[in-house]
């Protein structure tokens, strides 16, 4: 009998048509016929070869779409930190890159010039943009007004469309102008976050969720999920009901959290971490069992209150 014929497997071939698509610079059929591939199973090398095709198609918002699905991977090797911190900046997404930088400080496979490189890359590209967004600038200030009158959270459609193109020294800007007055409590602590991550020493007047003006330096705090108190207060509502009543731990979990992202950054005090976790928890075991309510403390209460309300108008 004859040698048996190997054909080769499906995904063979479309590897093969999409490699010879690529190299013939038709970087669309490359991308269906990769498309078709990860269809069929995702991973790592083949969602690389769709960004890269997005990335020749000048589709960077796209491109960055589809890279979202392995992005703490792209984190694990230097040229991928490289390919998505450049996608952000052709897609605009200033604000965006310079918190990629910030996951990137943190990968030992990203080295100190690889990220010395990329600032000094994104510096001179927004000093491009400054001159030429003057105009679009004044529509930021609009768009914020409005995202504001709101009183309601922001989509991640708007913010996306807000912070395209905007600068780290024109976002420093308008929040010095416009932080004061604003007072949708689910914009705010967005705002705060993003000037934290552009780790400025400024110090910024704003109203909290009690209404009262305060001042913050945002490179004197952290990200809501990296803040200390926030850690802490997981740590001791697992540590008092986790493991005896993990349904109600779950069910404080979660609106803790919530009251959480509108009163950032203006979290409880370290001295107040168990006195907050032990009124949610009195709270909750009285709902439950229908109980008289435990006496809990006043201001605790009053700030619980508005937080309540806030998040009820959503």
């Amino acid at each position: 009998m004859g040698d048996t014929i190997e054909f080769p497997k499906p995904e063979d071939r479309l590897r093969h048509a999409a490699e010879k698509a690529y190299q013939a610079k038709d970087y669309l059929k490359a991308y269906q016929y990769y498309q078709e591939i990860y269809t069929q199973q995702s991973s790592f090398e083949i969602n690389q070869c769709l960004v890269d095709c997005l990335q020749q198609l000048a589709d960077f918002s796209k491109a960055l779409e589809v890279a979202d699905d392995f992005l703490d991977d792209y984190l694990q090797e230097e040229q991928g930190f490289i390919q998505i911190g450049h996608l952000l900046i052709l897609a605009g997404q200033y604000l965006q890159a310079r918190k990629w930088l910030m996951l990137a400080e943190k990968s030992s496979a990203i080295s100190p010039a690889a990220g010395e490189n990329f600032v000094r890359e994104l510096d001179k590209v927004e000093e491009v943009q400054q001159i030429l967004g003057l105009e679009d600038f004044l529509g930021k200030k609009q768009a914020l007004s409005r995202m504001d009158q709101s009183n309601q959270p922001v989509s991640g459609a708007i913010w996306h469309h807000f912070s395209q193109g905007l600068t780290k020294n024109q976002f420093l800007s308008l929040m010095s102008d416009l932080l004061p007055q604003l007072h949708n409590p689910f914009l705010l602590p967005k705002l705060v976050e993003e000037l934290v991550c552009l780790r400025t020493s400024q110090p910024f007047e704003l109203i909290d969720y009690m209404g009262n003006k305060q001042q913050i330096i945002p490179s004197e705090l952290f990200p809501l999920r990296e803040m200390p108190v926030f850690k802490q207060m997981h740590q001791v509502l697992d540590e008092q009901i986790g493991q005896e009543n993990p349904i109600l731990a779950e069910s404080i979990l979660e609106e803790l959290n919530d009251h959480f992202a509108v009163s950032y950054p203006f979290l409880p005090a370290t001295e107040e971490i168990e006195p907050w976790v032990q009124s949610y928890i009195d709270e909750y075991q009285n709902l439950f069992s229908g109980s008289s309510p435990q006496i809990i403390n006043e201001e605790i209460l009053r700030k619980k209150t508005r937080l309540r309300k806030i998040l009820a108008s959503i």
